[in-house]
């Protein structure tokens, strides 16, 4: 609809959980999709499982199917696009917690279990 990449770059990343989806599957996406939704407390299976298909479709992650082991599992990474892309949201956290000096804390790689969640 838009052609500006800002309103493109904010119909991927804009969704609710896109920012922490891409997050977890940094840290825990070789796990598979239980070991993610486990730390995704708050977010219903379809849900994260719609997410992690529009941030596939957008280039952000891979999936794999890991169809040699029993029972089939799957496993998720970031692109070198999603890698980049990790790097700016690490860079607005940054800058966030810079400008509200009350986040004490707020340095740390992982949202999902932040206190300040």
């Amino acid at each position: 609809m838009y052609k500006c990449p800002i309103f493109q770059v904010a119909d991927i990343i804009g969704k609710k959980w896109s920012i922490v989806v891409i997050q977890e599957v940094a840290l825990n996406g070789s796990k598979g999709f239980n070991a993610i939704h486990h730390r995704m407390e708050k977010v219903s299976p379809k849900l994260l499982s719609q997410r992690l298909k529009d941030l596939e479709k957008f280039g952000i992650i891979t999936k794999k199917i890991l169809a040699g082991e029993m029972p089939v599992r799957t496993s998720y990474s970031l692109t070198k696009q999603g890698k980049e892309l990790q790097e700016i949201i690490t860079s607005l956290r940054k800058w966030y917690a810079k400008h509200n000096p009350n986040l004490e804390g707020c340095e740390r790689r992982e949202c999902v279990k932040c206190p300040l969640y």
